[in-house]
């Protein structure tokens, strides 16, 4: 239904990123990437279901869409636009994962006085 430009060259690609940013922050990663996959996904159900026309708006970011999309219901095509939208929320995720690391050391510090 939704498929995004490609990733330019000689970068490495957000599957690496994510996989590093696994490696070095463990739970932290996981926390802000899972967090930020919920918002996203109940913010595109939320505006499809008020009938926002989510397909006119990520071809604006350069997100390209289908006719298919018209014929599937608001779930279906509330998971499509999260799934195309996964460029948008990679970086912010890249930037908050050692904000929510550092939160989550300090509460362990706490923790172990």
């Amino acid at each position: 239904i939704f498929s995004s430009k490609e990733e330019g060259e000689g970068q490495k690609s957000k599957g690496d990123q994510a996989k590093e940013l696994l490696a070095k922050y463990g739970g932290a990663y996981l926390a802000t990437s899972i967090t930020l996959s919920l918002i996203s996904f109940a913010l595109c159900y939320v505006l499809i279901n008020a009938g926002v026309d989510v397909q006119t708006l990520l071809q604006k970011v350069g997100i390209t869409t289908d006719a298919t999309g018209e014929k599937v219901g608001t779930f279906a095509l509330a998971y499509a636009a999260h799934k195309a939208a996964s460029p948008i929320r990679f970086p912010p995720t890249v930037a908050l994962t050692p904000i929510v690391a550092g939160w989550i050391g300090k509460k362990a510090d706490k923790e172990d006085k």
